[in-house]
């Protein structure tokens, strides 16, 4: 399972757990509208029962590269949120999940209260402030005080292969720091902008973990929608829950 871990620091946190599927363990994409779902259930099942869980044990968010948030608790297990990129939850054993494949598993967690957050998160939620909307779901609903939450950006594309246009670049001028420009090509850092954005939801810099892996660069592990160019997209599944370690 250690291979699996999303983040190496917080996530070891003994009432937290937060998985990534590899591509080993081949394609977590569920695409409901083509019933061609088979395949990818049976790895979502294997994947699950290594880490110790079932389906009727998770919520998936159905990812429409939006900025909704919504808040889950058990009576959701088992089914997939329409047009949802966030999920919400203050329940132990309920276990919140998204597919990624370049873009940005985020995490958010506030260890005392204990409510959990997992969003995501491409260049579209970035655009649209996805991770504010989400520590402000999280404060005006659990009276969580943002600078007690943990924060982590999972395996995702990194600065060094998130080439866009040049007209791109307007819509982050915002974060000129994650502008690269390199060889005549442009470039976006993602995960800066994301760091920046949950610095700006005022959690702290030092609660902060961020993973070097670039899913790109490491496509041998981890699937990439840019390097693979698969269609249908094939995607790792991210896995975030509180296990209630009393029963």
């Amino acid at each position: 399972m250690e291979k699996n871990l999303l983040l190496s620091k917080f996530m070891k946190l003994p009432n937290i757990l937060a998985a990534i599927s590899l591509r080993e363990d081949k394609n977590m994409k569920v695409y409901h509208e083509t019933g061609k779902d088979l395949i990818a259930l049976i790895n979502r099942k294997k994947f699950l029962n290594k880490l110790g869980l079932t389906e009727n044990k998770v919520v998936s968010a159905k990812a429409v590269h939006g900025d909704n948030v919504e808040i889950v608790t058990s009576e959701d297990c088992g089914n997939y949120i329409p047009e949802t990129d966030g999920l919400i939850t203050n329940q132990k054993n309920v276990y919140l999940s998204v597919t990624v494949a370049d873009c940005l598993p985020v995490v958010i967690f506030e260890p005392l209260k204990e409510i959990l957050c997992l969003i995501h998160c491409g260049w579209m939620g970035l655009e649209k402030k996805i991770i504010k909307k989400a520590v402000e779901k999280m404060t005006g609903n659990f009276d969580v005080n943002p600078e007690d939450l943990l924060a982590g950006i999972g395996p995702s594309i990194g600065g060094c292969h998130f080439e866009v246009k040049e007209d791109f670049l307007s819509k982050f001028k915002s974060y000129p720091e994650a502008i690269l420009k390199k060889h005549g090509k442009n470039y976006v850092n993602l995960k800066d902008i994301a760091k920046k954005q949950l610095e700006a939801a005022r959690i702290k810099e030092g609660n902060i973990e961020i993973s070097p892996i670039c899913t790109y660069c490491h496509s041998d592990k981890y699937f990439s929608f840019r390097k693979d160019k698969s269609r249908p997209m094939e995607a790792m599944i991210v896995i975030a829950g509180m296990p209630d370690r009393s029963c």
